[in-house]
């Protein structure tokens, strides 16, 4: 029996919009229904993923999702509003070997014990919109699939965070900010009770008590009503502005004492975020291209989103080229600097790589061991890899013991997806031992 998707999914669209515009002119208590529709609301996620789409189906309750995520992460100016983080276009290219001097076209990856997979496979089994390893500084392989190219940007999701926790330890390393202090001394009309007792190392550590955001994708849920705060949704519940300000003033009371407990929260990033901007005096964007863009000399603009206050989208929204995160990866493998020059204090490493695990521990294991957090990065000791995550399968991996750098732009189903994740630390590990033989 043939089923025509495209249109099941308009008729269902239809009905979902409906069903959201109606939601919308509800009052607070009648918000509450909004749990009803649930069902409705997520079966934008369960489309196959090579289903046929043409750009006008794309809008906001979409867009993240397949098949629609295939054009629309890499063309997030055109669903999100953004900020323009200006580019040098006559900074030089980058330093690459285009001749896969380390055979990566036939490298095997084992998945288990008894299947070994070859690495371009392995990619397009996972998504992989784009792909690229660094070695000796040099761009020696890349791919790109979806209809990605080498101009366009890809959402980082929360890949972004990292630019973030390193321009907040640059600004301490410059004096303009204490990591001791509390969020009151920068924001003193944030109004947030949530930060009551916790500090900015908290915040970038995780540490703050904030409650359960529950799901991304259940309306009513916050975090749900995080992404329309955030303009990740269409607005609705009872969001008549976009405004992370607001949406933060709500949590009044923290849930546990900060600095006893990892609790992996968007809002610690957004507001680190505005308190860069406040003791600076710039916006968000700005500061990007000053700390990033140009002492990197990426070559295309990147794009930050922004609400309807202007604050930065700190947590989710930059956007790079697969390039130019290759050139934030080969910073974070040389330790914060790039081409010689130094963009991000040593100190940032010192208290993050050069650190033992210790506890509070986060919740999260990749092929059994703990992935540890700290200042807005991931790590696993183990193999001395320094990473940032993104939904979706946005990766930069910085291999310190062999030299190595891999940056990962894919397109999966939900916002993470364990095996796909292991899949990726096997890459790494493979390239790894291919590059050091």
């Amino acid at each position: 029996m043939f089923i025509n998707f495209k249109a099941v999914y308009q008729s269902s669209q239809i009905f979902i919009m409906i069903c959201f515009l109606f939601i919308s002119s509800q009052t607070r208590a009648q918000d509450i229904e909004a749990t009803n529709i649930n069902k409705k609301l997520n079966a934008i996620r369960d489309m196959p993923f090579n289903t046929p789409f043409e750009r006008s189906d794309i809008n906001l309750l979409n867009w993240q999702h397949w098949p629609y995520s295939r054009y629309a992460s890499h063309h997030p100016r055109e669903f999100i509003p953004m900020a323009t983080i200006h580019s040098d276009p006559d900074a030089p290219a980058l330093d690459e070997s285009k001749n896969d001097t380390f055979n990566l076209k036939k490298l095997r990856v084992s998945v288990d014990n008894e299947k070994d997979v070859l690495l371009l496979d392995l990619l397009k089994s996972i998504q992989m919109k784009g792909f690229a390893v660094m070695y000796g500084g040099k761009l020696v392989f890349e791919t790109y699939d979806q209809g990605m190219q080498k101009h366009d940007i890809q959402i980082l999701q929360s890949s972004s965070k990292t630019f973030t926790g390193m321009l907040i330890h640059k600004l301490a390393n410059e004096g303009l900010l204490d990591l001791g202090a509390n969020v009151d001394e920068y924001l003193p009309d944030l109004d947030a009770g949530v930060f009551k007792g916790s500090t900015l190392q908290h915040m970038l550590d995780m540490e703050v008590g904030f409650p359960d955001f529950g799901s991304y994708h259940k309306a009513g849920d916050y975090g749900y009503l995080s992404e329309i705060h955030l303009g990740l949704k269409p607005k609705g519940l009872g969001v008549e502005r976009r405004s992370v300000l607001s949406f933060v003033q709500q949590f009044q009371e923290p849930t546990f004492t900060a600095g006893s407990k990892f609790s992996y929260n968007d809002m610690n990033t957004q507001v680190l975020a505005m308190i860069a901007q406040q003791v600076t005096g710039k916006r968000y964007a700005q500061l990007m291209e000053e700390t990033f863009w140009r002492p990197l000399k990426a070559r295309y603009d990147g794009a930050v989103a922004v609400d309807e206050d202007g604050n930065p989208g700190a947590s989710f929204g930059m956007a790079t080229t697969l390039r130019d995160a290759a050139r934030f990866g080969q910073m974070m493998l040389q330790r914060g600097s790039y081409k010689g020059r130094r963009i991000i204090p040593e100190s940032y490493f010192q208290s993050t790589f050069d650190q033992p695990l210790t506890e509070p521990f986060s919740t999260y294991k990749l092929l059994g061991q703990i992935e540890d957090y700290r200042n807005q990065v991931w790590m696993l000791r183990d193999d001395a890899l320094m990473y940032t995550v993104g939904s979706f399968g946005q990766f930069i991996f910085a291999d310190y013991d062999n030299q190595v750098v891999i940056v990962f732009m894919a397109n999966w189903q939900s916002n993470s997806d364990l095996e796909n994740n292991e899949n990726l630390l096997r890459i790494v590990r493979s390239i790894g031992k291919q590059m050091s033989r």
